[in-house]
C-alpha cells in the first residue's frame, strides 16, 4: 500500500471508522488516494496551493518574522541551473533570503553579510539554533562546520534593515562550538543555549546564558551529558523550563536556570525512543510529542504541566507512523502534521527512507475540558505534492496559513556522497487549513503594536458583538530540524463593548516569554483573522 498519499479519515484514540477500516485494509482506494484527496471538500480537508513556490536554495531554517516575511537558508548555494554553486556538503558559508508570502512568486532576496561570508569571520549558519531576542530580532547560536562539527560563533539578523551583527562568540577559538543546539527566549529576555556538538564533535555538556549585558555566563549546576540533538525545551508558568524529549533514556526533565542551574528529572514518556519526531506546546504548560524513531512511531503523548504530579498519556494515534515530521501550532489551538517518512529501509538503518514518504498531513485537536487525553484526535488532511522528509520544515504565516518546505542536503552514508539532486527540494508550498473554508473572515480594525503585561488593551473589529468567542497569541515561528524552537499560545480573556474588545494581556512572562507574538480573533466557527503582529514584553 502506498502510504505517502491516504484518503481522509477521522481517528478517534486510535480507533477508525468501521467503514475506513474495511476500505484501507482491503486496498481499495475508491478513485484514487490522490484524486479523493484532490477532489474533497477542503472545509473537512483544507488545500494545499497547486503550484510550488520556487526558491534559489533549500529551506532547512525557516523564521516568521516580525513583517510577516520569512527568513530562510539552506545547507549551500546553488546556481540556477539546478547545480550546486560549491562540490560537497560543507562550505564554510550559505547564503541566507527573505521572502515575501504577499508576493510569493517574486524572487526571495538575499541577505548576505560578510560576518557570514567572504571575510574573516564567515560562519555557515546551518545547524545551528535560533530565537527571536524581545526586540524582534533573530538569534542565531553555532552553526556548520562538518557533519558533527559545530561553530561558536554566534550571529544576530535585524528584521528592520536587513543587517547581521555578531555576538560574544560562546568560547575561545576551537572550544564552545553547538551542532543541532536548541536555543529559548527566557522570561527576564536572556537566551539559553544547550545541546549540539563542538568542534571536536564531542556533545557539548554545558548550559550558557547569554545575559543583558551581552556576556555568556555558564550554568555550572546544570551540566548535562549526553543531551539530544536540538532538545525540545519550553519556558513554564512557574519560570522554570521543561525538557520534554526527544530521548527516553535522559527522560524528561524540569530544568531550574537560577543561580548555577539545575536538573529534577519527571521521569519517562510512554513511548519508545522519539529521535526526530515532533513536539509542541500546545497551550500554557500542555505539550504535546509525536512520532519519531526507527521506524516512526503513531503515538502521540500529551502532559499537563499545570497539575500536580503531571504524567505523560497517550493521546490518539496518527493514522501513520512518521520521523523527520513537523509539527505547526495554529491560531486556533489545534496542531497540523506535515511531511516525514514512516519506512526504515535504506541507508543508516532507515534514519531517512526516501520510499516512505507521507505527503498527507494530519490535524490533531486536543482533548475538550475534562475530557481524557485519548479524546485528542487526528484527522487526515490533503496530501502535498512534494516528499518532505529530513531537513524540511513548517511555519504558521500571518494570514493563518502554513508554508512547508525543504528536505534533502544530506549524506545517506555518514562520509559518503550528497543524496540525489532530486531529493534536494528547492520550493515550497502553503496549506490553507479548513478554518479558511468554513465562512468569511473576521477582521482586525485596529490593535495596538505592543502591550505589557497584564493590563486591558482595545482591539477593533467589524464584526458584530458576539461573533468574536477566541483571542489567540501565537509566538513567531523559527523552526529547523523538525523543532520549531519558539512556537507556543496563548488565549486571552476580553469582554465586548460594541465593535471593541476590551482584551487582557498575558499575566506575566512565564507563561508568555517576550518578545512578537501573531494575534488572531477567532469567531463562532473558528475562522480566524489575518493576524495582526504585537510585541508583548515588561
Amino acid at each position: 500500500m502506498d502510504t505517502s498519499v491516504l484518503p481522509p479519515l477521522r481517528i478517534w484514540s486510535g480507533r477508525v471508522r468501521v467503514l475506513a477500516l474495511c476500505v484501507a485494509f482491503s486496498g481499495m482506494w475508491l478513485g484514487g488516494e490522490r484524486a479523493a484527496l484532490a477532489q474533497a471538500d477542503p472545509a473537512q480537508v483544507g488545500r494545499w496551493d497547486p503550484d510550488l513556490i520556487k526558491w534559489p536554495n533549500v529551506g532547512i531554517h525557516l523564521s516568521v518574522l516580525p513583517d510577516g516575511k520569512v527568513l530562510f537558508w539552506g545547507r549551500r548555494d546553488w546556481n540556477a541551473d539546478a547545480t550546486a554553486a560549491v562540490e560537497g556538503l560543507d562550505p564554510h558559508h550559505t547564503t541566507p533570503f527573505v521572502w515575501d508570502p504577499a508576493n510569493p512568486n517574486a524572487p526571495a532576496v538575499p541577505v548576505p553579510d560578510p560576518l557570514l561570508h567572504g571575510g574573516p569571520e564567515e560562519v555557515n549558519l546551518f545547524c545551528s539554533g535560533h530565537t527571536f531576542l524581545p526586540d524582534g530580532r533573530l538569534m542565531v547560536v553555532g552553526g556548520h562546520i562538518e557533519d558533527s562539527k559545530g561553530s561558536h560563533k554566534v550571529r544576530v539578523f535585524n528584521w528592520k534593515n536587513s543587517k547581521w551583527t555578531k555576538e560574544e562568540p560562546m568560547g575561545e577559538p576551537g572550544q564552545g562550538g553547538r551542532w543541532y543546539p536548541t536555543v529559548v527566549t527566557l522570561p527576564n529576555g536572556d537566551v539559553l543555549t544547550l545541546g549540539g556538538q563542538d568542534q571536536n564533535k564531542n556533545f557539548n555538556p554545558l548550559l550558557q546564558v547569554l545575559r543583558n549585558n551581552g556576556q555568556w555566563d555558564t550554568l555550572t549546576g546544570a551540566n548535562f551529558e549526553g543531551l539530544p540533538y536540538y532538545p525540545w525545551m519550553y519556558v513554564q508558568p512557574d519560570g522554570r523550563l521543561f525538557l520534554a524529549g526527544w530521548s527516553r533514556p535522559r527522560q524528561t526533565q524540569w530544568l531550574d536556570v537560577n543561580g548555577e542551574g539545575d536538573w529534577e528529572p519527571l521521569g519517562e514518556f510512554n513511548g519508545t525512543d522519539r529521535e526526530y519526531g515532533s513536539s509542541v506546546m500546545y497551550d500554557v504548560g500542555k505539550i504535546l510529542i509525536t512520532g519519531g524513531g526507527i521506524p516512526g512511531q503513531r503515538s502521540a503523548e500529551i502532559i499537563d504541566l499545570t497539575v500536580p504530579n503531571p504524567q505523560w498519556q497517550f493521546t490518539g494515534q496518527m493514522m501513520i507512523g512518521r520521523r523527520h515530521h513537523n509539527a505547526t501550532l495554529l491560531p486556533d489551538g489545534t496542531v497540523l502534521i506535515t511531511g516525514g517518512t514512516s519506512g526504515n529501509g535504506g541507508p543508516n538503518n532507515g534514519f531517512n527512507d526516501v520510499n516512505t514518504p507521507v505527503k498527507t498531513a494530519e490535524l490533531w485537536t486536543p482533548p475538550p475540558p475534562g475530557a481524557p487525553a485519548s479524546a485528542g484526535q487526528f484527522m487526515a488532511m490533503a496530501a502535498e505534492k512534494e516528499s518532505r522528509l529530513y531537513h524540511s520544515a513548517a511555519v504558521l504565516l500571518a494570514d493563518g496559513r502554513v508554508l512547508s518546505a525543504g528536505g534533502g542536503e544530506y549524506r545517506p552514508i555518514d562520509g559518503g556522497d550528497p543524496n540525489e539532486p532530486q531529493h534536494s527540494l528547492r520550493n515550497a508550498q502553503i496549506f490553507s487549513p479548513t478554518y479558511l473554508f468554513k465562512g468569511n473572515r473576521p477582521v482586525i480594525t485596529s490593535a495596538p503594536e505592543e502591550v505589557a503585561y497584564n493590563v486591558e488593551f482595545d482591539v477593533g473589529t467589524a464584526q458584530p458583538p458576539g461573533v468574536i468567542r477566541r483571542i489567540s497569541l501565537v509566538r513567531l515561528s523559527s523552526v529547523t530540524h523538525a523543532h520549531n524552537q519558539g512556537q507556543r499560545i496563548n488565549f486571552l480573556t476580553f469582554t465586548v463593548q460594541g465593535n471593541q474588545l476590551k482584551v487582557r494581556s498575558p499575566a506575566n512572562a512565564n507563561v508568555c516569554p517576550p518578545g512578537h507574538y501573531l494575534m488572531f480573533i477567532l469567531n463562532e466557527v473558528g475562522v480566524p483573522s489575518v493576524a495582526k503582529v504585537v510585541r508583548v514584553h515588561p
